[in-house]
């Protein structure tokens, strides 16, 4: 019996969305940033599959299309950014070091000096 993806959705979301981020805390990415991503991803391949797989191979299916989107992530295959949008590994950057404005009390004793 196949089941349709809205079925496999309802019934594995949550797991794998918390399979997504076991591995990728696994893999030394930041689980917190990049697991919606990645599940967004394994749902993307899932519905382009031919068939939906039956009921007791779903989970199967589903964990080895997670295992293609981290080879592809580690492989370093670009992902489409759409316009406007920042870039993924730009999100974990730090903020870049503020330069130093100058006081006006130090203006106003440097003309008091002078």
């Amino acid at each position: 019996m196949r089941v349709s993806l809205a079925t496999l959705y309802a019934r594995h979301s949550a797991r794998l969305a918390a399979r997504v981020a076991e591995r990728l805390d696994e893999t030394g990415a930041d689980p917190i940033a990049d697991v919606d991503d990645v599940t967004q991803d394994v749902w993307v391949l899932a519905a382009q599959l031919l068939a939906m797989p039956a009921p007791e191979n779903a989970w199967a299916v589903l964990t080895a299309l997670l295992d293609q989107v981290l080879a592809a992530m580690e492989s370093g295959s670009d992902r489409e950014v759409p316009s406007g949008m920042e870039l993924p590994a730009a999100r974990g950057l730090p903020p870049k070091p503020m330069t130093a404005l100058p006081s006006p009390a130090v203006e106003l004793v440097s003309a008091a000096a002078a």
